[in-house]
């Protein structure tokens, strides 16, 4: 698909304090919907492939994620730097590139592959938005978080060809993808069986794993413990897999069941009521924080 009315033929749009994008994009239970976002690209065949060819994704899947952020968030909230920030993550993609299983060639640079990186990112912020706050977004709410999303690609210096014009073309844009493009490869699968390990992985051996300072200690000292990440194991996979459209799981392979489905929507319920009761300064990923202090000199506690 293709629009005539791309990011880079709109007016600019000032991503600042007073946007949702930046409401909602650095917001601490992004952790919530990002499981769901890395799978849904790594479900794509050139995206998978990347991941395969270009770096040590079967050692460690996860970390990825957290090396992705600090450049995907800065790209909404470094101010003046945001626009030379995307441009970095842009070319950090320009040697990913080979061939795919069935002799086709990919580039992570190709537009409607790097597009459909970003539409993940677009679809966490937007979901993290409807099911995981207590706020309750109007229609022209959900048109300014789209159009603030074509602004927040349009950094990254890529054409703007593929960019559906509005809500309603980007949702069928994305099912289109969900149903025509993504295929089970040996990327998905691995990830898949990875997320349905009886326990998840030492996150906090990641230098790039996104908590407050404060907390660092307490996540260094429970996270690498079995017996804290089995328990965290079976709530995390109903966050990833309950994030996918129900004929993506179907078509994986993933099983949902009714019991799956109600346990998902008690951990949305949970946290959008417990969330009021977070102390702010630990409501926002690292980014997010710093450019809250710089626009405002304080990060907001509520909306």
């Amino acid at each position: 698909m293709t629009s005539d009315n791309s990011p880079s033929d709109r007016p600019r749009i000032d991503l600042g304090p007073e946007s949702l994008l930046w409401r909602w994009a650095g917001d601490m239970r992004i952790a919530f919907e990002g499981g769901t976002a890395g799978l849904l690209q790594t479900m794509h065949p050139a995206v998978g492939q990347g991941l395969i060819d270009h770096s040590d994704f079967f050692d460690d899947p996860v970390d990825r994620v957290f090396r992705s952020l600090p450049g995907i968030l800065g790209t909404i909230y470094n101010g003046e730097h945001a626009d030379a920030t995307g441009v970095r993550v842009r070319d950090f993609h320009r040697n990913i590139k080979g061939e795919l299983p069935g002799g086709d060639r990919y580039h992570a640079l190709q537009p409607e592959t790097f597009w459909w990186a970003h539409a993940t990112f677009q679809r966490m912020v937007d979901r993290l938005a409807m099911y995981w706050d207590r706020h309750h977004l109007t229609d022209e709410q959900t048109e300014q978080l789209y159009a603030e999303g074509c602004e927040w690609y349009r950094r990254y210096g890529m054409t703007g060809s593929v960019v559906p014009p509005d809500r309603a073309a980007f949702e069928s844009e994305v099912e289109r993808y969900c149903r025509d493009v993504l295929v089970p490869n040996p990327a998905s699968s691995y990830l898949i069986e990875f997320i349905n390990r009886r326990s998840i992985p030492d996150m906090s051996a990641s230098p790039d794993y996104p908590t407050h300072p404060r907390l660092r200690p307490l996540t260094n000292a429970l996270l690498p413990t079995l017996p804290v990440r089995t328990a965290l194991a079976p709530p995390m996979r109903l966050v990833i897999f309950g994030g996918l459209p129900a004929f993506v799981r179907d078509r994986f392979g993933i099983p949902w069941s009714r019991r799956d489905d109600r346990r998902y929507r008690a951990i949305r319920a949970s946290i959008r009521s417990g969330w009021t009761y977070v102390p702010a300064s630990l409501k926002w990923y690292p980014a997010a924080r710093k450019g809250w202090v710089r626009e405002t000199g304080h990060v907001p506690a509520r909306f």
